[in-house]
């Protein structure tokens, strides 16, 4: 399991830079998309606000953000894991003292904290993960919605 832990720490630290934070405000989110080199789009949801990066190797960062602006999940795949740290904000140390469940070896890890829940999959060249705050997603929705 420290295997894993470590894997996904090191992977997390060498990949791209993320600036907008689980959390953060819908502000935060035009940062990313310059961070990243990528297109941003916003799609509007019923309930929420869907803000889409999408970088140039085809990966893409999902932020969910809430009618009062503030970024309740968020989602990626790509070829890489992003930079988790900048990527959970102050949901970082949630992160990491979080309680491991459902690991796979080398596959998928499941991470509950304090109202934090991440999960994380993939292999090299192809990881998929989401992150939400269950405090911060309105009561109009699920944690299925960050997807």
């Amino acid at each position: 399991m420290k295997r894993v832990i470590a894997i996904l720490f090191t992977l997390a630290i060498a990949s791209v830079p993320a600036w907008a934070a689980l959390g953060s405000n819908v502000a935060s989110v035009d940062s990313d998309a310059q961070a990243f080199n990528g297109q941003h789009a916003l799609v509007a949801k019923v309930g929420f606000n869907l803000h889409q990066i999408t970088m140039q190797d085809g990966s893409m960062i999902n932020e969910y953000v809430s009618p009062s602006g503030t970024v309740f999940g968020v989602s990626w795949k790509g070829h890489s894991i992003p930079n988790l740290h900048q990527l959970l904000g102050n949901y970082f140390t949630n992160f990491q003292q979080g309680q491991r469940t459902n690991v796979i070896p080398r596959r998928a890890v499941t991470i509950q904290g304090n109202d934090f829940v991440m999960t994380s999959f993939g292999r090299m060249m192809n990881f998929h993960g989401r992150a939400w705050a269950p405090s911060l997603i309105p009561s109009n929705l699920t944690p299925a919605t960050v997807q």
